[in-house]
């Protein structure tokens, strides 16, 4: 029997092209028979006398054995003493089975489906019989009325529909279309028609679907299906879940209460995946036509940084706006505002308010800093690093301490506002501004720890512009003339990462790794670059 199997999948392999990818998934196939959890039938199975109960198990005693022929013809002879009885159909079908005898299934089921009207009776054997010849819709048709006729089908029905889509997906999307279509309460069938039309079709059209039965208060449809395809961790389905749950957000028939959990549930999925830049536009997209002052606060601030840190000033102008109130009546909200402001241009124009919040926010008081760097205010913007610094373990202390260093060692002085403007081109995410201004830097310092500090933050903006090339050179005129170590041993590492990383060349980058260790063994990243060094070694034997 198993040869058997191997002759037809062989053959099936060789019907989709010959593509031996297939071959476990038809091997599946194959080897999976229908569900035989016992006889079905729509209405109550009547119960057999003792004799008949004698003659079935005789029956299945000769299958048990191999003994086909006979089995078969105890159960004719039981067949017409007790027409359509669901029990000797099922052991019928059963013996079929083995046989893998696929026209007896359906010739047997088709005759006793159509003289009895039951559409439970011997479904799952059709279901498979039709299956192995090919006929997928119609072995679809079947599954389909089977569920349809009874919800608690599904358990066989839902995988053969999945299974089936696989072969002829337009027909079988269209055959449970037109169920919902006819049954529009028939929650289970809409499910299995979405995950159709997601599987086979186009994502939007199974969100589209959901969106236009999902008018029941209680638990959505949406929700329920973005839970779906999160129990899988397939990017596409993650995807497709956070469109759910935005779709959801964005649909004012819904309770204000089920548009603000789905949009929860969609911007902390963008946080996992680290998307907040696209959903933010999403959810304040979805939420439009929702006051600010109805939205969750910790959507609503995180919403309109990410916005704002993605240009788009407008927008989180607007939602912030919308909260009404004296700036200062809410610290977090008034510090949105002054750092919308801040990114907007000039500095300046933000000081005011984050000298006020930096007497009770932390973070304000960093910006402070930031903001008068920005405006080239170089010594009051020192001082504001200083307070932060005293904190050791503040969120800020490190991005304080390095500002400090660069002030504090940066020669000549008249460069550092320039500085601070590159860096606020960098803030706002205009790149191509801070290369000019890292350019112009790099080329007309003379070479001191301010030179070096410009050549890294050009290597960094180019290579953050795609061009690893040119981010080489001023790292590699560091490494070589600096004569700080800190910076210079930087330089070799970084050079290093640029080319095993970017440009594919092990032996260069474990030259530079190597080189840095030789020159600088006691720096303070020789650690990390002498772990580089040995996974290149093994990795390719150097």
């Amino acid at each position: 029997m198993l040869a058997a199997a191997g002759l037809v999948m062989a053959r099936m392999v060789g019907a989709q092209g010959g593509n031996p990818e297939r071959a476990p998934e038809i091997r599946t196939l194959l080897l999976q028979p229908p569900a035989r959890a016992g006889a079905r039938a729509q209405r109550p199975i009547p119960p057999l006398d003792a004799a008949a109960i004698a003659e079935l198990q005789r029956a299945r005693g000769f299958r048990d054995t191999g003994l086909y022929d006979r089995g078969r013809a105890v159960l004719t002879e039981l067949l017409a003493k007790t027409p359509h009885h669901p029990l000797v159909l099922d052991e019928l079908a059963g013996l079929y089975l083995e046989q893998e005898s696929w026209r007896s299934i359906e010739t047997l089921a088709r005759a006793e489906r159509a003289a009895t009207r039951d559409s439970l009776l011997l479904a799952p054997e059709l279901v498979h019989a039709l299956e192995q010849q090919k006929h997928h819709r119609e072995a679809a048709q079947v599954a389909l009325e089977a569920w349809t006729a009874s919800p608690g089908e599904w358990e066989w029905a839902g995988p053969a529909l999945d299974r089936l889509a696989g072969f002829d997906p337009r027909a079988v999307r269209e055959l449970v279309r037109r169920a919902v279509e006819r049954r529009p309460r028939r929650f289970d069938l809409l499910r299995a028609a979405a995950r159709l039309e997601y599987r086979h079709g186009a994502p939007t059209d199974a969100i589209e679907l959901l969106s236009r039965a999902d008018q029941v208060p209680g638990i959505s449809l949406r929700w329920a299906f973005a839970d779906e395809l999160l129990q899988s961790s397939v990017t596409r389905d993650s995807l497709g879940a956070i469109a759910s749950l935005v779709n959801l957000a964005g649909d004012d028939r819904r309770e204000l209460r089920d548009r603000l959990l789905g949009a929860r549930r969609a911007w902390q999925l963008h946080g996992r995946r680290g998307t907040q830049a696209a959903g933010a536009a999403q959810v304040a997209q979805a939420l439009r036509n929702v006051p600010s002052e109805r939205w969750d606060r910790d959507v609503l601030l995180p919403v309109v940084r990410a916005l704002r840190q993605g240009g788009q000033t407008g927008q989180a102008r607007e939602l912030i706006g919308g909260l009404g109130g004296e700036p200062g009546a809410v610290p977090e909200v008034a510090l949105e505002r002054a750092l919308n402001e801040l990114r907007e241009g000039p500095p300046e124009r933000a000081l005011a308010g984050l000298e006020t919040l930096a007497l009770t926010l932390p973070e304000a008081t960093f910006y402070l800093a930031e903001g008068r760097f920005f405006a080239g205010h170089v010594d009051s913007a020192l001082a504001a690093y200083q307070r932060i610094a005293t904190t050791p373990q503040g969120t800020y202390t490190g991005a304080a301490l390095e500002r400090i260093y660069l002030i504090e060692d940066g020669t000549p002085k008249e460069a550092l506002p320039l500085f601070g403007r590159l860096a606020y081109e960098r803030w706002r995410g205009e790149a191509k501004r801070a290369v000019v201004l890292a350019e112009s830097l790099y080329r007309s310092l003379p070479h001191t720890p301010l030179w070096a500090v410009a050549a890294l933050e050009l290597s960094a903006l180019q290579d953050g512009l795609g061009d690893p090339k040119a981010a080489l050179e001023p790292l590699l005129a560091v490494a070589e003339t600096s004569s700080q170590d800190r910076l210079a041993s930087l330089a070799r590492q970084r050079a290093g990462d640029l080319y095993r990383l970017r440009l594919k060349d092990d032996a260069k980058a474990l030259e530079q790794y190597e080189e840095c260790l030789a020159r600088y063994p006691k720096a303070w990243n020789a650690p990390e670059v002498r772990r580089q060094v040995e996974i290149l070694r093994r990795e390719r034997r150097f």
